[in-house]
């Protein structure tokens, strides 16, 4: 039986219904293209965080990985340039307060100044306030006393150097094409305060090099007053006792005094020798430890008459850092040998491993009680230098000596 409709259709009311639903629709696919649109847009942003952070992160590897303020500050100015686009670069540091230094400048154009004053100038108030200037239109440059930099500027972002509540310098960057964004002033504001932290830990390092340096000529100025000043004083004595007694015709004696005199300008010639080497061992750096140790040895220990035995094992080169201290530990137990020891051998073993080095002196010589001296809280300052170089290191210091037994001394450091 076919179906039959009892009441007529509202065709009106249905095409309001149907129009309702194809609103409600259209508004639904375009709720869910700005989503897709808003989600696409969080998504590169997320991918362009991703990106800086790992480029922020292989940045702040490679400056803390260098030492030398020279290179820190190169990779600092190349980085910044590389970061945003910009062509020049420059660094600025505060010198007294009352003046920034230039101290790096690379790309072009190149700042034109040394150094400028901190009061009356663009980089002295990016100081004062501590916040970054954004310049982008160069009729501004003059009434902004933008004085260090050459007529070839276009656009200029200035940004603080911050260390923990301070001010350290600033960090400039120029002519970017378009000019510079907030985005850079964002992106650059936080490798600022990176940059500011290894150039601040570079500086500490030299400062720390240069500390040391000065405790070095220090301690080499009081031996040579200890030994050579003594020995060359002994010399004088010697030589007029010498004219004296032979004055008087006392030959035999005058004979006496000729050959303590000898003796004692071949003591200080051997004296003088080891402070010269102690200052400049130049095969070090070009050679490495094991060329600058056989050197030492040749040159000071067998001409003082000490039989050596140098014994290398997996002979590697070490970061120089790690050699310049073991060549000093090395030479400061060596001169304790010399000194101290009364020793007729001594043996230097390096033995060299993957993962660690280890560095052992022995001798034959005279030999001291340790419980005694530990309990007495004595030791010579070359024992303090070889413990407080080893600690540098992260090493391990042991000696092992008793009286008449002779000393062994060895340094382990895990590289």
């Amino acid at each position: 039986m076919p179906y039959q409709i009892s009441e007529p259709i509202d065709i009106p009311r249905l095409q309001q219904v149907l129009d309702a639903l194809e609103a409600d629709i259209i508004e639904r696919e375009r709720a869910a293209a700005a989503l897709a649109l808003r989600n696409a847009e969080l998504h590169g942003e997320l991918q362009r965080r991703l990106a800086e952070s790992e480029s922020f992160g292989r940045v702040l590897v490679s400056l803390f990985q260098k030492t030398a303020l020279e290179h820190v500050l190169d990779i600092v100015c190349a980085e910044a340039q590389g970061l945003i686009g910009a062509t020049g670069s420059a660094v600025m540091l505060l010198s007294d307060q009352a003046w920034l230094e230039v101290k790096h400048r690379l790309g072009r154009p190149l700042a034109a100044v040394e150094r400028l004053p901190v009061d009356g100038s663009l980089a002295g108030q990016v100081v004062r306030k501590g916040e970054p200037v954004r310049l982008n239109d160069s009729t501004h440059f003059e009434r902004a006393q933008v004085d260090q930099w050459p007529a070839g500027l276009t656009a200029l972002l200035t940004l603080p150097l911050r260390v923990n509540d301070g001010i350290i310098g600033v960090l400039d960057v120029v002519n970017k094409a378009g000019g510079f964004t907030e985005e850079d002033v964002r992106v650059m504001s936080v490798f600022a305060n990176q940059a500011a932290m290894a150039i601040e830990h570079a500086r500490l390092q030299q400062q720390a090099e240069q500390l040391a340096v000065l405790e070095e000529r220090q301690r080499l100025a009081r031996e040579l007053h200890d030994s050579v000043t003594q020995s060359l004083y002994s010399v004088t004595l010697y030589a007029n006792a010498a004219v004296l007694a032979l004055a008087a015709g006392k030959g035999k004696v005058a004979a006496g005094y000729l050959t303590e005199l000898q003796e004692t300008a071949q003591e200080g010639m051997r004296d003088m020798r080891l402070l010269i080497f102690q200052l400049h061992p130049p095969v070090l750096e070009a050679e490495g430890l094991v060329s600058a140790l056989q050197t030492r040895l040749a040159a000071v220990e067998d001409r003082a008459g000490l039989q050596t035995h140098f014994r290398v094992e997996g002979e590697r080169r070490l970061p120089i850092a790690i050699e310049e201290d073991l060549y000093w530990i090395a030479q400061e137990a060596l001169n304790n040998v010399r000194k101290h020891a009364a020793a007729r051998h001594v043996t230097v073993h390096l033995r060299f491993t993957a993962a660690t080095i280890r560095l052992q002196v022995v001798d034959d010589g005279v030999g001291f009680d340790l419980q005694a001296v530990r309990a007495e809280g004595r030791g010579s300052g070359g024992l303090r230098s070889i413990a407080e170089r080893t600690a540098r290191l992260g090493g391990r210091l042991t000696h092992e000596s008793e009286p008449g037994e002779g000393t062994r001394l060895t340094v382990e450091v895990t590289l």
